[in-house]
Parts: C-alpha cells; sequence; structure tokens
C-alpha cells in the first residue's frame, strides 16, 4: 500500500507503539550505503527514535544481496522494518520470500480502511524510497509493504492502477475456472462456472432444458462452445491491452522524483518534530540531488527556505554569534567548487559547470580562463592565494563582479542563494560543501588516496592470473566491507553539533585516552581534504581521455572503457560514486562541445571500469545530460528532435497527436530517465554473460571481464536505449 504525507503521522504512531519495548529491539532499519540522501534520512530517524527511547539496529547495506542476506538473519519477533534509500523498485515479498500469512494475526478486510489493516500484521515494511519507477505490487498489491509516497501515485499511475487490478482480478477468474474444469469433465460444468461470471452474459435460448431433444441438446452445446471461445478470447485482448500498460510502465527507464529527507521532513513536520538540526540534514540530503538530479533539489529548494525563516527569524549573519552557536542561515554560495577552502584559480579550473563551458581540457580554454581573470581584474597571484588568506576587499566584491562578467562567457548561475551553517568560532560550511565532503567520505579508500596507486584488495594477497568465482566474491565483499566502514565515518560526520554540556568531562576522558578518533567537524574537514584529491584525479582523468580520443561515438550511445595502463589511477574507479563522476563530467564536457560546434547532439554514456582485482569491469550506464543554462522550452524542443531522429532509425510511424508529443515533452523535462537500467538486465537474461546486477541503482552493473565485449555488442544492437 501507499500513504501520503497527511497519514504520516498515523503510520509513525503505529510504528512507535508496536516498536517501544524494554527487553528486545523489535525495529531495524535497512539503509542505502552509498547514498548521503539515505544516510542523512537515516540519521533524522535515528535521532528521533533515541528521543522517543525506541530501540533500534541501523544496519548499512550495499546492494541487493546484502539486503536480502540480512533480512533472512531477522529474529522472529522484529515488528518493523524500514528501508531508506531502497526497496521502491523491488517486489519485497517476492525477492526476500516473504510468506505474509505466518505474520497475519486475524482476517485483513479488503473494505477496512488500509492502515487500520497493519494491526493485522505482526511485521510491516516501510519503504522511503525516491528511485522510480514504483513497483507496482508494493503499492497496489502487498498490505504488508507500506510506501511513503508524496502525492504521485494518485497522480500519475491512475491507468497502471487499473491496469494492475484489472489483471489481478482475471488472474483470480483463471484460477476459479481451472479449478472447476479440474472437477468437471462436462462441457456443461464449464459453461455453468461462466454463467457465475458477472462478465459473461448468456443468451438464454442456450439453456439446456429437461424436455429439449438430443438434437437441440447437441445445437445448444456447440454454440455455448463458441461463446465460450470468443469470451475467452476477449478476455485474452483484455489481458494482452493490460499487460502492455504495464510493460510500458515499467520500460520507461529509472530516475529519482523525490529526496528521501524530504520525505523524511515532512514526516517531521506532521509529529511536531522540525528544527534547525534536522532540517540542515534534510537539506543536506536534498542537496546531494543537484548535480544529477538538479529538478528535484529545486523544487525543494523554497520550501527549505521558507523553513530556515519560520525556524530561524532572525536569519542574518550579521547577528552576534557565540562559542557554541549552530546558526543557519540563507546567504550568498557558488557554484565553483570547494571555493571557500581552497584557492580562487583551483575552485574555477576543477568546477564541473566552469570546465565544460570553457573546455579546459583544451589550451584555448586554459588561456579563456586566464584572460576571464583578466577581465574580471583579479591577478593570477591573487587568484591562487587560499581564500582565507585572500584581500577581503576581493572578496566582498566577488558577487558583483562574477554577475557582470561571467554571463559573457556563458556561466551564468555561478553565485546563487545557498544554505549556510555556523559552527561557533569554528567556521562555517555551505550545505554543498558538506555534500562534497560526506561523498568524499564515501568513496574514500585511504591506501589509494595517501599515494598508495597498488590494489588495496590485493596488499594482503599474491596476485593470481587465473581466479576462480570464490576468490572474486571474496574480493567483492572486502571491497563492500570498505564502503560499509565508509559510511560509519561519513555517520561519525554529522554529528556536528557544537553545544556540549558535558565539556569537561569529554576533555578529561579524551586527554586520558591514548586512541582519539575523528568526529563531526573534524571529519568533514578531513573529507574536504579528501574531496580535492579525488576532483583532481578525475579531471586528470577526464581531460586525459578527450585528448586521446578515448570516448568511442557508437550509434545509439558513446563509450568510455578504462584498461589497466590507459590511466593511471585505475584502482580509484572501481567505486561507483567516483566512476559516477568521471562519466557525468565527460558527459559535460562532451555536451557543450557538440552544441558549440552546433551538432546538437545527445546521447548516453557508458563507462566501465576494470577491477583487476576481481577480474570484472565496473559500468554505469548515463542518462544524456542538457547543456547547462538551457531552458525547459528549449529541451522539449530538442527531446523533439531527438525523439524524431530515433523513429527515423529505428523507420518507425508515430501518429502526428501534437497533445501527445507535449505530454511526452513536459516528462522528459522534468525527469531524468536512464534507460540503462531496462536494458542491462534485459540483455544479462538473453546475452548469457556473466552479469552481477545488485546496486540499488540498478544502471550500475558489474561484468566478467571476458564477457565486456559481446555484452555490449548485444546491448548496441538491442535498440533499447
Amino acid at each position: 500500500m501507499h500513504v501520503y504525507p497527511s497519514q504520516f503521522s498515523r503510520v509513525y504512531e503505529e510504528i512507535k507503539r508496536t516498536s517501544l519495548s524494554h527487553s528486545n529491539c523489535k525495529l531495524i532499519i535497512f539503509v542505502s550505503c552509498l547514498d548521503i540522501d539515505s544516510l542523512c534520512s537515516s540519521k533524522i530517524l535515528c535521532n528521533i527514535f533515541k528521543k522517543e527511547l525506541i530501540q533500534y539496529q541501523l544496519i548499512p547495506v550495499v546492494g541487493y544481496s546484502d539486503l536480502k542476506t540480512h533480512f533472512l538473519k531477522l529474529d522472529d519477533d522484529i515488528t518493523n522494518v524500514i528501508f531508506i534509500g531502497c526497496g521502491a523498485m523491488l517486489d519485497v515479498e517476492s525477492f526476500l520470500e516473504i510468506d505474509v500469512d505466518s505474520f497475519t494475526l486475524g482476517e485483513i478486510d479488503d473494505k477496512q480502511d488500509p492502515l487500520s489493516k497493519l494491526q493485522s500484521l505482526r511485521r510491516k515494511i516501510f519503504i522511503i524510497d525516491g528511485h522510480r519507477p514504483w513497483n507496482l505490487d508494493n503499492i497496489f498489491g502487498s498490505n504488508m509493504v507500506v510506501c511513503f509516497d508524496d502525492g504521485f501515485v494518485d497522480e500519475n499511475l491512475i491507468q497502471e492502477k487499473q491496469a494492475y487490478n484489472k489483471l489481478v482480478e482475471m488472474d483470480d477468474q483463471e484460477a476459479s475456472e481451472e479449478e472447476s474444469e479440474n472437477e468437471s469433465d462436462t462441457d456443461e460444468d464449464e459453461f455453468k462456472e461462466d454463467e457465475d461470471d458477472e462478465d459473461i452474459e448468456i443468451d438464454g435460448d442456450l439453456e439446456i432444458h429437461s424436455d429439449d431433444d438430443e438434437l437441440t441438446i447437441n445445437r445448444k452445446r456447440k454454440r455455448q462452445q463458441h461463446q465460450y471461445k470468443k469470451i475467452k478470447k476477449q478476455r485474452r485482448q483484455e489481458i494482452n491491452k493490460n499487460e502492455d500498460i504495464i510493460e510500458t510502465y515499467y520500460s520507461q527507464g529509472t530516475t529519482i522524483m523525490t529526496s528521501t529527507t524530504g520525505t523524511i521532513y515532512a514526516l517531521l513536520s506532521s509529529i511536531g518534530e522540525t528544527s534547525i538540526e534536522n532540517l540542515w540534514l534534510s537539506i543536506i540530503g536534498t542537496s546531494s540531488l543537484d548535480n544529477h538530479y538538479p529538478e528535484v533539489y529545486d523544487k525543494f529548494h523554497p520550501l527549505f527556505k521558507d523553513e530556515v525563516i519560520r525556524l530561524n527569524p532572525s536569519n542574518s549573519v550579521s547577528d552576534e554569534k557565540t562559542a557554541d552557536s549552530t546558526v543557519l542561515t540563507m546567504d550568498k554560495d557558488y557554484h565553483l567548487f570547494l571555493l571557500r577552502h581552497w584557492t580562487l584559480y583551483d575552485s574555477f579550473f576543477y568546477s564541473s559547470h566552469v570546465n565544460s563551458k570553457l573546455n579546459l581540457w583544451t589550451e584555448d580554454g586554459k588561456k579563456k580562463l586566464h584572460k576571464l581573470f583578466a577581465k574580471m581584474g583579479v591577478s593570477l597571484a591573487i587568484a591562487q592565494q587560499k581564500w582565507i588568506y585572500m584581500d577581503i576587499d576581493v572578496k566582498k566584491n566577488l558577487p558583483f563582479i562574477f554577475n557582470k562578467y561571467l554571463p559573457l562567457y556563458g556561466l551564468e548561475g555561478i553565485v546563487r542563494e545557498g544554505f549556510i551553517r555556523t559552527f561557533g568560532f569554528t567556521g562555517q560550511l555551505s550545505a554543498m560543501e558538506c555534500v562534497e565532503s560526506l561523498t568524499a567520505l564515501l568513496e574514500s579508500d585511504k591506501r589509494l588516496l595517501n599515494d598508495n596507486k597498488t590494489n588495496s584488495l590485493l596488499d594482503d594477497e599474491e596476485e593470481e592470473d587465473d581466479v576462480d568465482d570464490e576468490v572474486i566474491n571474496s574480493r567483492i565483499q572486502k571491497r563492500e566491507k570498505i564502503w560499509v566502514n565508509n559510511f560509519w565515518s561519513s555517520w561519525d560526520a554529522l554529528n556536528m553539533t557544537t553545544v556540549n554540556t558535558n565539556n569537561q568531562v569529554t576533555s578529561i576522558i579524551s586527554a586520558q585516552s591514548n586512541f582519539k578518533k575523528s568526529k563531526g567537524l573534524d571529519l568533514l574537514l578531513q573529507g574536504l581534504e579528501n574531496a580535492k584529491k579525488i576532483q583532481t584525479i578525475i579531471f586528470k582523468t577526464g581531460m586525459s581521455l578527450l585528448e586521446r580520443k578515448l570516448i568511442k561515438n557508437l550509434r545509439l550511445y558513446r563509450l568510455c572503457v578504462l584498461n589497466d595502463g590507459s590511466v593511471p589511477d585505475l584502482n580509484i574507479f572501481n567505486n561507483p560514486l567516483i566512476l559516477s563522476k568521471l562519466g557525468s563530467w565527460l558527459l559535460e564536457n562532451i555536451t557543450e562541445l557538440e552544441f558549440l560546434n552546433n551538432k546538437n547532439s545527445l546521447k548516453p554514456l557508458v563507462v566501465a571500469s576494470l577491477d583487476v582485482a576481481s577480474d570484472t569491469y565496473l559500468v554505469i550506464g548515463l542518462a544524456p545530460k542538457y547543456p547547462r543554462g538551457m531552458n525547459n522550452s528549449e529541451k522539449a524542443k530538442l527531446f523533439q528532435q531527438q525523439q524524431k531522429k530515433k523513429q527515423n532509425k529505428e523507420n518507425e510511424i508515430t501518429p502526428n497527436n501534437d497533445d501527445d508529443k507535449d505530454e511526452i515533452d513536459k516528462n522528459a523535462v522534468t525527469t531524468r530517465l536512464n534507460t540503462f537500467s531496462v536494458a542491462f538486465q534485459q540483455v544479462a537474461n538473453t546475452s548469457g554473460a556473466k552479469v552481477r546486477i545488485d546496486s540499488f541503482d540498478s544502471s550500475v552493473i558489474e561484468i566478467r571481464k571476458d564477457d565486456l565485449s559481446p555484452f555490449l555488442e548485444k546491448l548496441t544492437l538491442s535498440g533499447m536505449i
């Protein structure tokens, strides 16, 4: 089932009622391990449960197999399970092999209030996830699974709901008819079973009476059989029609439609638990979607702005600060990479926005950047100073200078309104800076970042020429353990509250301890340094790939394969977050370059990186990106052109229906559908390649080294991109 924001408070009360226990833990929270939005959501929920004295266990999971392994180990007395950042696209009951009847306390009435049905179940599963499309079995066919929805289902899935319910109804009818046919061997019994079906109307002339002669009976039975076949044919056509609707729904591609922190904050609003701390975590989580899904961030930005003003009415950076103040304000922010923690020059050079617009990977692009600084009246000597040491007058005038000169180079939107958090006298961080820091903490394998270029998974064992499946699985598990450890580092970094009533006690404990673990702001600052290293590696690698023309332009998509020896830092790209960053950087630069040359081509990108330790490729499929600064009407026009080109290539004739086109264009502009998620699954099923599809992002897969080429060939011929 699915619930709306107006029902969130009732669901929370049910979770609270069935989770409170003095003896054991009854609540389990599974959270997607490599996702900032999910990390912040779980942090907010755990803070609320602590306040309510509810025992819980938080389990970060890397993928579907990890989720299933942990779920099947749950104790029988667990009453509530929450999935954060995962589960929306999965048939939960089927995948986790759940026998709903074994958790049912009493008979469930279909006419009963959906939320009241929860009290009839001994265990409930709650899904808070922004991935789409929703699995229809979860939202329409399950009483045990509760999906937190923002109203999208009832507004946009009316046709799919009707098709789903009709198919379920027809399945029940066919099962009933098969059972009846097994019990009766006569045609008359078959007909009587149909006669009870309210969808079938029987002509009275076909009824067999006791006074009918044998010839009349035979004639009526033949007509009955003919009508029965006709009705079955009509039913089969209706089934096919509804199945086509469902198939079209699932094959449209995947995207993220909302932020989980936004959903969690709606829950907090309904139960009266909003606060500056929870709002800050919600802003960080939603800000993490800005790079890949800017439409989601833009949707929540004005709502969070209103909340900042409501919870912090003064909202002035000039207010008097104290050592323990943690003020959240709206202020000017910069769409430049870690400007307040780097030099002005490096921040420009390593920002994706600037890099793609100026083509900084070329010599002409670098000359443009130097010319830009000259026009702004900022010398290279000043631009290469650390931000904190820069002339205060230059820093104050930067917003005016940027707004005057940057539009000349197509760099609109560099200065924008952002969310800034003050940590006493220690310093300030913007939400975007926190996102970069937390992402770096999730990505980091410290042995690779500390100038150790050897594969960290092979440090403790000898490299083998031939590795079997058992060795590969062992190395994959080691890699995933690193990701889980990184999750807990990011978790600790979110403990940013500087107010501590036991400062003296804490200081004494820290002084007596030989081991001091970094927490809160210290970890965030460490993450910022890691982010700089990772960003530098991504840009150097991307520039090298473009200069050497290692991105192949295929018929349906572009392809970039990172092999051993092709890039110096290959091992670092075994993390899907870092590989996705590289792919996004390449897409932005290629798109801007092609539009500069009036090619106006939008193609998706496949990036594959070899993992030497596991003898596999990590493969990511990225949806095409529109050039930065393009408005919705331009996007719609471009999308129409792309659709026409695709239809011409496939020799398809489409009806000239402007209304349908307008509808398609709106969806194309407001969502970023990734069709690789569907294509990868279908090609994996038909190609025979050894493919591991385990990520919560279904456009991320792992494939055996020898199977990559035939897999990509099948993908190209499939025509599903």
